[in-house]
């Protein structure tokens, strides 16, 4: 059994539609759905999680204040002490994987420096995308708002969580998943994380037994990706393979 966090969001939808087939799934949202199975619990409530996690082999935890601009306030109720609650209550309940949606945005402020700024608006004279050097899960962090921040504290949780108590914790820094699959602005040719490849990574998590934590970029093979994708080869033997360029037109 595998439980989705925030199971009736885009990318949860997505990875229900593309593991259903080999993954017994089930999900918890502060939302209904009468297509997805969902059980109704609020995970800023630990009281109402608590028992969610039973006899539960991996748990991919989505659920969140998505908004990159918004106020503290209202991310650190689901994002800080949601993802607490996810994680102490899976570690309670014997839970042996944890893959934990973190997200770009943790580093995103390196998009306000060049070659990453000309990229992000499109301006690629005089740049080839050979050389563009790759943000990779060694720099340091640089989150561009409170979102970016709290995606920080879900990474350090999990090394926590991996180290203390054996979980294997796989954080997916997430790029761009389109709900149509395709990209709508020129930063989306760099950024874009395309379905297949989001299904696939995850697929592979789910089923590696020798990493402890790591943290992985999401990003499908795009000509301008400017985040690496060969720390996932290392660690997990698999790369994304779409490139967003095939819709260039």
């Amino acid at each position: 059994m595998v439980v989705i966090t925030g199971l009736s969001g885009n990318i949860g939808r997505i990875l229900y539609g593309g593991l259903k087939d080999k993954w017994d799934i089930a999900g918890i949202d502060i939302k209904e759905s009468r297509e997805l199975p969902i059980r109704i619990l609020d995970i800023i409530d630990y009281n109402s999680i608590a028992n969610a996690f039973e006899g539960v082999y991996g748990v991919i935890h989505l659920a969140a204040n998505a908004n990159a601009g918004g106020d503290w306030k209202k991310i650190v109720g689901p994002n800080i002490i949601g993802t607490q609650n996810v994680f102490r209550a899976s570690q309670e309940s014997g839970v042996k994987k944890i893959i934990f949606a973190s997200s770009n945005h943790v580093t995103g402020l390196y998009e306000k420096e060049e070659p990453y700024r000309s990229i992000v608006t499109g301006q690629y004279k005089d740049l080839n995308p050979a050389d563009i050097p790759q943000i990779d899960h060694t720099m340091p962090v640089r989150p561009d708002g409170y979102y970016g921040v709290s995606k920080v504290f879900g990474e350090t949780l999990g090394r926590y969580y991996s180290e203390e108590f054996g979980i294997q914790v796989f954080c997916i820094r997430i790029g761009t998943v389109s709900r149509n699959d395709r990209p709508f602005d020129v930063r989306q040719y760099a950024t874009l994380f395309m379905h297949a490849d989001l299904i696939k990574l995850v697929e592979t998590c789910l089923e590696n037994e020798t990493v402890k934590f790591g943290i992985f970029y999401g990003v499908s093979s795009n000509t301008w990706k400017f985040w690496d994708t060969g720390h996932i080869k290392d660690c997990l033997g698999w790369q994304p393979e779409e490139n967003a360029e095939k819709f260039r037109s």
